[in-house]
């Protein structure tokens, strides 16, 4: 058995499969990938690693399966699920998916490729474990809701420990209450009524996080600078499936070798010396019809009323928040009810999440005003419109 200390949960205890697991290069490579992308260059401290949300992950599913009295058979896969889940990312976790998506078939929860391969492959095979059943509970199947779903060990973990190292609070959560709450009910994992309380912190956590730090506006900026950088390379010739499978210096050499644009927006990251923001706005101040065209169609007819190169002007259009927060099954008495009709907080999350969406326009700051102008030309916004921002979002490093 092996000891690895953890700033967030203390110990953490390696033996056995996850420790062979965790010795492969599949799993050490992400030792070298950050958890939170470009977030850094907004929290100069958000610097760990999807090697350690990982191995975090793994402690809590250890620590609930123990509390929910599952057997070794079914204990093991799950754990050893919530230590694989992330062995799939590309370069820099979240930050290059958009660009690599469109190049490739499958996304980075696909991991069974990688689980039938090498070195994990003869672990797992070692121990019994079929690809197919670790990738089933990756994806939430069965015991794998403790892998992947609306409260999760991923969740949990990711929360804690992102709030940990940007030093932003609002990922603050009771995660010893929570699991000492939740259980199985007739297969499906419920929290009891006396966690009811440390779920709705949990889901409170991640609306507050998301605009903080997952969608503060420069963390946007940069992912779509540096999405637009790998396209660019792409389109160039370089091999998607090679750039997902790199860590990120390896992905920020090979921007800079590429020259050109690529390595442009490459120097403009690496310097801090970012687009700004042209527009940025919420549902409200945008026609609906504007979400279903491309972000591409968009770019260009924003350029060439702005009389730009359509290089310099990025569009952000994120997916709009999950509709179905709120839905995790809690046990009051012997009734089973999403966690919305328990928690008069969680109710009205949904709605919570929507306004803190937002639509961007990206440019150069020599070129901010005049591609906002043909933004708001394009989009037909008003001019106070521009630049709406949400109360309480501009945290850290601006």
């Amino acid at each position: 058995m092996t000891e690895i200390r953890d700033p967030v949960h203390g110990y953490v205890k390696l033996e056995g499969l996850a420790l062979e697991l965790a010795d492969t290069p599949q799993m050490q490579r992400l030792r070298w990938i950050k958890q939170l992308g470009l977030a850094n260059l907004v929290y100069p401290g958000a610097n760990h690693t999807r090697f350690e949300h990982s191995l975090g992950a793994y402690h809590m599913a250890a620590l609930l399966t123990r509390h929910l009295g599952l057997e070794d058979e079914d204990r093991l896969p799950v754990c050893a699920a919530a230590l694989l889940h992330d062995v799939g990312h590309g370069p820099l976790s979240h930050a290059t998916e958009a660009a690599l998506a469109p190049f490739l078939r499958t996304d980075h929860e696909s991991v069974i490729e990688l689980l039938k391969r090498g070195e994990l492959r003869e672990v797992l095979d070692g121990h019994g474990l079929r690809a197919q059943d670790i990738q089933a509970f990756i994806n939430g199947s069965g015991l794998g809701q403790i892998v992947s779903g609306e409260i999760d060990v991923d969740r949990m973990d990711y929360l804690i420990r992102d709030a940990h190292y940007t030093g932003v609070a609002y990922g603050v959560i009771d995660r010893l209450r929570l699991l000492q709450k939740m259980t199985l009910h007739q297969g499906q994992l419920v929290v009891e009524a006396g966690g009811v309380q440390a779920a709705t912190s949990l889901l409170i956590s991640r609306l507050l996080m998301h605009p903080s730090v997952y969608y503060h506006h420069v963390c946007r900026i940069s992912e779509c600078m540096i999405s637009s950088g790998i396209r660019r390379m792409i389109e160039d010739g370089a091999s998607a499936a090679e750039v997902k499978g790199m860590d990120d210096v390896q992905l920020f050499t090979t921007l800079d070798n590429a020259g050109g644009y690529a390595a442009e927006m490459n120097s403009r990251i690496r310097s801090r010396k970012l687009f700004k923001r042209a527009v940025y706005i919420g549902l409200e101040n945008l026609e609906p019809t504007l979400l279903r065209v491309s972000d591409k169609i968009l770019a260009q007819e924003i350029a060439a009323e702005a009389c730009v190169d359509v290089d310099y002007v990025l569009v952000d259009n994120p997916p709009l928040p999950d509709t179905i927060e709120g839905s995790f099954p809690a046990l009051v008495g012997e009734v089973v009810r999403p966690l919305r009709e328990v928690s008069p907080l969680v109710s009205i999350l949904e709605r919570a999440h929507r306004a803190t969406w937002r639509f961007g326009v990206y440019a150069p700051p020599e070129l901010q005003e005049c591609v906002a102008r043909g933004a708001r030309r394009c989009l037909n916004l008003k001019k106070n419109t521009v630049q709406h921002t949400f109360s309480g979002i501009d945290n850290g490093y601006l």
